[in-house]
């Protein structure tokens, strides 16, 4: 990445709409302690137990956090999306990374010192009352998350998890909403708890009905009624 590229992203920071509950001296700090950084598609960024030494803003790309469960065979895998902070659930309790990290597409991100963040925040209750918000938007989908895991249909797993990518990373677009990302039918299948097949019967399904629109590079969500009704 050349200079000035590195200019553009923090001249633009303060516009963006995590940065506009800091102060412009807060935004100032983090400007000048912070590193921005790009990785390619696939590189990790980093590993779970990893010591935490940076928080991370999403600049530009995709994010995959996943954690292996106890036993190795089991997977909690979700995607950070662009203009996002995390992780949250690190914040201030954390010394090691709960999770490992990778560019699921080539990514900028902004890498914050944790100990200048957390006393950006510490020292101002009106910051620590926004991040909650922030965080609590966070725990309702986290807490949509693990009503998945009651569903024992395969297929209503699968709607439902495109329900909540809509709900996480789609971009409103006229009447519909698109999801601007590479998502395959491998990684729904793994979001979702069940094989390649099925999610893909579920795709075509959902296609042919009307429903969607899925390509390699983005997923038109065309009933957003439908996909809005299965996880309210």
């Amino acid at each position: 990445m050349v200079n000035r590229d590195i200019e553009i992203y923090m001249d633009q920071l303060s516009e963006r709409p995590f940065f506009k509950i800091f102060s412009a001296e807060d935004v100032g700090q983090i400007k000048n302690e912070s590193l921005i950084r790009q990785y390619n598609k696939g590189q990790i960024i980093f590993y779970e137990h990893d010591p935490k030494n940076y928080y991370y803003f999403v600049l530009q790309g995709l994010i995959k956090i996943e954690k292996l469960s106890y036993d190795g065979e089991h997977n909690y895998i979700d995607f950070v999306t662009l203009n996002s902070f995390f992780s949250y659930s690190e914040l201030f309790s954390e010394s090691h990374h709960q999770y490992t990290g990778h560019a699921e597409t080539n990514t900028t991100l902004l890498m914050i010192p944790t100990q200048t963040f957390d006393n950006i925040i510490s020292e101002a209750p009106n910051l620590l009352i926004k991040m909650y918000r922030n965080m609590a938007d966070v725990l309702r989908y986290h807490e949509k998350r693990i009503q998945l895991t009651s569903v024992s249909s395969a297929t209503e797993r699968v709607e439902f998890m495109i329900a909540l990518w809509m709900y996480d990373l789609g971009i409103k677009n006229d009447d519909m909403i698109v999801i601007p990302y590479p998502l395959t039918i491998i990684q729904l299948s793994e979001v979702a708890g069940t094989t390649r097949e099925t999610a893909g019967k579920v795709v075509k399904w959902l296609t042919e009905d009307g429903k969607i629109k899925y390509s390699r590079k983005k997923i038109d969500i065309l009933d957003v009624e439908y996909f809005s009704n299965l996880i309210s």
